[in-house]
């Protein structure tokens, strides 16, 4: 099984239109090159190609390496997995003809959502292609002259120098194990609920909830005491790794009211199905609608019988979206603690226009 993917460095402007047209990157608007990482699950470097072009996509990418005689496709044997992300798709089919495994995520195309077979089916992949993003991350934060802006008298040696740091950073730098400490029950918990459908998100949808607010009685986060409790252990194993954690904490941070609640709602005929609204971080008038029914007043993650959300991943069984894990972390864990954390905090008003105090003399017209 091996991870590919591309990354960037940026370098200057070139004098030279031809090759200025072929580096100009439309998406980040700036000049670039692209390497190209093949890595193990762990994080190990198996080879760094190129550089490319910038306007040369991942699937193109790809295509040339394994064209190449003496690389990737020597390596590689019947059977052997490719995981990669969404924008390999163009080489999906040729990479299954010829006999390889393919793993990407799902596309949602002009759906709104996901099933739950595809979302579930796509937390998989990312559960094992994240490393070769954080190579990526290791590799900027340590060897700074390739985080910034490449002179272009470097250009030439640009292949060398990715080698170097690549040769490096598999010698001495460490192998990633993901949920060391939880491994197996990460695993477990993965598996158990992989044939899970949600029902939950069929239920809302038959009922058209999501436009309904009178089956519903709104109320605080202080009024909601039997919802069940959770350890931040039991918390990551809940969303099968750290990431969800991460982003919880985040979205939890624009919720929150002065006194550290929140709103929701619970429906009247179950009053254990409680309903709340997350908002996008993306798109600000982006609202999404999360639901969760819950076992009242139990302690762990088995108290959580079902949950839903209107966003693309919403019907996921395996873990749960972004939007749910901020309910689920701050209901059962965050809500307890001495004090929850904000990302960032001060940065919340810092240029708002009213704390400004504007230091003008009297007499300034006069100098």
């Amino acid at each position: 099984m091996i991870i590919c993917d591309g990354t960037y460095y940026r370098h200057q402007k070139s004098s030279n239109n031809n090759y200025q047209r072929k580096a100009y990157s439309v998406q980040k608007g700036v000049p670039l090159c692209k390497p190209f990482t093949i890595c193990t699950t762990n994080g190990f470097i198996i080879d760094v190609a190129g550089p490319f072009y910038a306007n040369q996509n991942d699937a193109t990418i790809l295509k040339i390496v394994m064209s190449q005689e003496d690389g990737l496709s020597s390596l590689m044997k019947e059977g052997d997995i490719f995981v990669l992300d969404r924008g390999f798709r163009d080489i999906k089919n040729e990479l299954e003809n010829r006999r390889y495994r393919v793993l990407i995520p799902a596309f949602k195309g002009k759906r709104k959502q996901l099933t739950t077979k595809e979302s579930n089916d796509s937390r998989f992949v990312t559960k094992v292609r994240w490393p070769v993003e954080a190579v990526h991350g290791v590799l900027g934060k340590k060897y700074r002259l390739l985080h910034n802006q490449l002179d272009n008298k470097l250009l030439p040696k640009t292949m060398l120098l990715c080698k170097v740091a690549c040769f490096l950073n598999n010698t001495f730098g460490k192998r990633f194990n993901s949920d060391h400490t939880m491994v197996q029950e990460v695993v477990d918990q993965m598996n158990d609920r992989n044939d899970i459908e949600n029902t939950l998100a069929e239920e809302v949808e038959n009922n058209n909830w999501s436009r309904k607010t009178v089956p519903f009685q709104k109320i605080t986060s202080e009024d909601l005491i039997d919802f069940p409790e959770m350890s931040e252990r039991e918390l990551k194993i809940f969303f099968t790794g750290t990431y969800q954690l991460s982003q919880a904490i985040s979205y939890l941070a624009e919720m929150l009211d002065d006194n550290n609640n929140i709103r929701l709602s619970f429906l009247k005929e179950n009053t254990n199905i409680v309903k709340l609204e997350v908002p996008s971080r993306h798109k600000k008038k982006q609202i999404y609608k999360c639901y969760i029914q819950y076992n009242p007043n139990t302690i762990g993650k088995s108290g959580i019988l079902r949950y839903a959300c209107d966003c693309a991943n919403g019907r996921r069984t395996i873990g749960c979206c972004s939007h749910l894990a901020a309910i689920i972390y701050y209901l059962s864990h965050a809500r307890y603690l001495s004090r929850i954390v904000k990302p960032v905090e001060k940065l919340q008003h810092i240029f708002d226009s009213e704390d400004i105090v504007p230091t003008i003399n009297d007499d300034s017209d006069e100098d």
